[in-house]
């Protein structure tokens, strides 16, 4: 499925509050020497920013605040300790899809897609590479090593939760340098595998028995909605992001049945050439889209279990349930009816 993705400048790189609200509350938990309201004033941050989890607050920002939470704490390996009291609050609508995803590889992939709606700090991508899954962190700007951390060590507390609490992955690699000998056995306690340090992206491994496994948490319903809340955040804090605008208004007519590339530029107050310049930029085309959006909910109204065949033709803009069949084998390379099949003899397995 298609990245959600921008390149912005410095100045206008964000993180959401959702994600600080809850750093702030489990720092008051875990040291309550911290000055708080002081440590946010000297970042910079309007306090009152913390009673809007939809706002917006500056990356750079965000770094400044965890640099003085290190000075005043002193301690190196605090970002361990934050990453352990996280919930899936933290990360809005995205956090609760995560936490429903019916798989470790999409957890990781949709994690991918959505997470500019967390930070533009860095982008995420995954990748399958002789039967292991890579999860990366490549980062876009300056930020402090306990940051990093933290965002880390969440990815893997949020995997312990869906997965198995006892989960480690098969390696780990970090872009800092080693902490100093006691700090680095509170990151090999954590991460409980393998730690490479000082290299490029920040990196974690997983083997395919364990990003196959189907998860205990899986709801193909409450994913479906959750990504479209996530789509709509995105596409409402950030109008120059075209992709999720795009995506957000074909949901919306697909029910219709008249998605057509005029149509939509219509709906977004563009011309249909503008559109299609944009698509391009993007490295895309309408139909593609078109494509990935069928694709993507086929498959999570089929596995929600709670519509038929017809149904689900019509959510998708087909007046024909063969026409449906045809469009998801050519999609898939399966039959509706084989997929389900497929899906119900891998949740035994």
């Amino acid at each position: 499925m298609g990245k959600l993705a921008v390149d912005l400048p410095c100045e206008e790189r964000s993180v959401i509050a959702s994600w600080l609200i809850q750093l702030v509350a489990i720092l008051g938990e875990i040291d309550a020497k911290l000055n708080l309201k002081d440590i946010l004033e000297k970042a910079g941050i309007d306090h009152r920013l913390l009673l809007d989890p939809n706002a917006r607050v500056p990356s750079g920002k965000v770094s400044r605040f965890f640099e003085i939470v290190v000075e005043e704490s002193g301690d190196e390996s605090i970002g361990l300790r934050l990453a352990k009291r996280q919930t899936p609050g933290s990360m809005h609508a995205l956090g609760y899809s995560l936490f429903a995803s019916r798989t470790l590889e999409s957890f990781f992939f949709r994690f991918d897609r959505f997470f500019q709606l967390i930070s533009h700090a860095a982008d995420a991508k995954t990748e399958i590479k002789d039967s292991r899954l890579v999860h990366s962190f490549s980062v876009t700007e300056e930020i402090p090593s306990v940051r990093e951390d933290t965002f880390l060590a969440t990815v893997l507390q949020f995997v312990r939760i869906v997965y198995r609490s006892d989960y480690s992955p098969v390696l780990v690699r970090m872009r800092r340098c080693k902490p100093g000998e006691s700090a680095a056995s509170e990151f090999d306690a954590y991460f409980c595998c393998p730690i490479e340090y000082g290299h490029e992206r920040l990196e974690l491994h997983v083997n395919e028995a364990d990003y196959k496994h189907v998860l205990r948490s899986a709801n193909a319903d409450i994913v479906r909605r959750n990504d479209q809340v996530a789509m709509e955040y995105i596409a409402r804090f950030d109008e120059k992001q075209i992709m999720p605008r795009i995506r957000n208004v074909v949901i919306e007519m697909l029910p219709d049945g008249t998605v057509s590339l005029d149509a939509v530029a219509q709906r977004l107050h563009v011309s249909s050439r503008s559109l299609q310049r944009h698509l391009q930029d993007e490295g895309t085309s309408f139909n593609a889209v078109l494509d990935d959006i069928r694709g993507y909910l086929a498959v999570a109204y089929l596995r929600s279990g709670d519509r038929s065949i017809k149904e689900i033709s019509y959510l998708l803009g087909y007046r024909d349930p063969s026409n449906f069949s045809r469009a998801f084998r050519r999609l898939t390379g399966v039959s509706p009816h084989t997929f389900l099949e497929n899906d119900a003899q891998s949740i035994k397995q």
